[in-house]
């Protein structure tokens, strides 16, 4: 495994998730007939000339494309085009729905805009490029050409389950945030976010939710289950109580079914409620995140957080009544923000007391209003992911971003100080070594959290 996707020793608690956007396009391929082979580039990370090699025996070469790793998705394409494969290479994901010209500039021949499923089946079967909805791509001219938005699947029931038996997925395992036993496991339910944060983009699948259905859903919870052993699972949903009705009835038929494995879900402050939260408890849900963001009430409204400190407050009480852990999600060095604001977030922090909190540095993505706003003030490369790779957003090595008024140096330390602040306190330390003593599965999410809380305090931001 690549030792540049894990930096400030954060290998210990890192995620090992499968593809799942190429996993579902694969599987929509494969129920219309066509031949698909899926290489995951983290877990198993082959030279780029053998990819070459296995490319040349396809009639198309798909790419998903994250701004972390254009750097690597370029020199790939670069690969392909010098070792002679003529497959078209067709870029997708979060990064070629944003700015399609940055991977078509460097030698992809098509994006596709927004979800892939229908847009890559009707490429690849033959369709010419200029009447399919939601691709990109440059004519013989050299003249860029736009087919349009392509509309948004539904029913998404129409989307096959992804294809999971291409990948190695013995492989996956999600953090110790989200399950403490393994073999752990990743699934969605739905696809849109109902939010309007500044920092997020919602260009690949909307702005409204879509479900699953509720039967859908249950078989692909068995499915991991039973097929892939799992022993936790992690629903990945932007935010699993979008929809209070569709959450509730997923929870019952878990209930009803008597499903006997834990998981997990992430929820947004302003949509979960005690009655959600009590059906999610008795469904088997053990753990739950919130994106707090941070602890100033300037920079919530600031970044369309639609709730106030006192919201969150509540919920984390109520989460806690209940017995569910928490983790919660915090970022730092947002564009205009003070440190005095940072520490305020730090201080909030402390005082929600959850039982894990994250604290991720601020990273402007493509086709987000904060993307637009860093480039306004502070110290920001709008084309960083031309330069360098961002593998890790919990324990990074260098800013992408640096507000006004505060070096890249300090921000780097506060970052450091903010986990320092927050685990080593005397009251967190002895809850979590209670805990590391009830069973071998807590102890080992013990003993890798010390170990990553270990190296970031070794690390030096006087290096940068």
């Amino acid at each position: 495994m690549p030792e540049e996707l894990y930096t400030r020793g954060s290998k210990a608690t890192a995620s090992l998730l499968p593809p799942l956007g190429l996993a579902y396009v694969a599987g929509y391929l494969k129920s219309k007939g066509h031949r698909v082979r899926v290489l995951d580039g983290i877990v198993d990370p082959l030279p780029l000339e053998e990819i070459a090699k296995i490319a040349r025996d396809y009639d198309f070469v798909g790419i998903t494309v994250i701004s972390s790793y254009v750097v690597r998705v370029i020199e790939l394409i670069n690969c392909l085009k010098e070792a002679g494969v003529s497959a078209p290479v067709v870029v997708g994901g979060p990064h070629a729905t944003a700015l399609p010209e940055t991977l078509l500039q460097h030698g992809a021949d098509y994006a596709v805009i927004g979800e892939g499923e229908e847009t890559m089946h009707e490429l690849v079967s033959g369709r010419k490029p200029e009447e399919i909805k939601g691709l990109k791509f440059y004519d013989g001219d050299k003249n860029p050409v736009s087919t349009g938005r392509r509309r948004l699947i539904e029913p998404l029931d129409q989307i096959p389950m992804p294809a999971r038996e291409l990948l190695p997925m013995h492989r996956y395992h999600t953090s110790i945030a989200r399950a403490s036993a393994e073999p752990s496991h990743s699934m969605m339910g739905s696809r849109g976010c109902l939010g309007r944060c500044t920092f997020c983009s919602r260009m690949t699948f909307g702005s409204r939710v879509r479900w699953f259905s509720t039967d859908r859903i249950i078989e692909e919870f068995y499915l991991l289950r039973d097929r892939y052993g799992a022993r936790e699972i992690a629903v990945w949903d932007d935010d699993f109580v979008a929809d209070p009705h569709a959450a509730v009835d997923v929870c019952e038929k878990l209930i009803h079914k008597g499903f006997d494995r834990p998981w997990s879900a992430s929820a947004c402050i302003e949509t979960i409620n005690r009655e959600l939260l009590q059906i999610m408890k008795r469904a088997g849900c053990n753990y739950i995140a919130y994106g707090v963001e941070s602890g100033s009430q300037r920079l919530l409204d600031r970044l369309k957080k639609n709730i106030t400190k006192d919201q969150i407050r509540e919920v984390i009480r109520a989460t806690k009544r209940l017995g569910i852990p928490i983790r919660a999600y915090f970022i730092l060095g947002f564009p205009k923000e003070t440190e005095a604001e940072m520490d305020e977030t730090i201080e909030f922090a402390r005082e929600l007391d959850v039982d894990l909190a994250s604290f991720t540095m601020f990273i402007p993505l493509p086709g987000t209003r904060e993307f637009q706003r860093a480039q306004e003030s502070g110290t920001f490369d709008p084309e960083y992911f031309f330069r360098i790779m961002i593998p890790e957003i919990n324990f990074p090595d260098q800013p992408v971003y640096v507000p006004e008024g505060i070096t890249a140096a300090r921000l780097m330390k506060i970052h450091q100080q903010a986990y320092n602040r927050v685990y080593l306190r005397p009251r967190v330390i002895l809850r979590k070594l209670v805990s590391g003593l009830k069973s071998p599965g807590e102890f080992l999410v013990l003993f890798k959290g010390a170990r990553t809380l270990i190296s970031n305090m070794l690390w030096r931001s006087d290096k940068l």
